[in-house]
């Protein structure tokens, strides 16, 4: 499996994550993981979600029993990312549009001149 396709399937799990807490009749979705490292070589992932329901803004907490599988998935994105194309992001959206569309925008610290 080529780097692109295993990191579309990471985002395919934590797609499925998002939309799983999800109601059934939503109009868009989106949840932001925030990942960072620190110089002990430990990491944090805290993650912001929100949904669209009958033109109402949702702010929700993940299901703790599905948010347990985002640490792992996030780590691993991050790290066949940046082995892939060396980039260092520090979060992520994840957005699904009123089509059902899956997006991802990643955000990248700014260079220092």
């Amino acid at each position: 499996m080529n780097a692109i396709e295993e990191q579309r399937l990471i985002l395919d799990q934590l797609y499925r994550i998002v939309r799983g807490n999800c109601p059934q009749n939503i109009e868009t979705a989106k949840c932001r993981f925030d990942y960072e490292r620190f110089e002990d070589g430990s990491s944090s992932v805290s993650q912001q979600f929100e949904y669209v329901e009958a033109g109402n803004l949702v702010s929700a907490a993940l299901d703790r029993n599905l948010r347990a599988a985002i640490m792992p998935l996030v780590k691993e994105l991050h790290a066949k990312m940046k082995a892939h194309t060396g980039g260092d992001w520090h979060a992520f959206t994840l957005s699904i549009d009123s089509d059902g569309r899956v997006s991802a925008k990643f955000e990248y610290p700014e260079e220092k001149a």
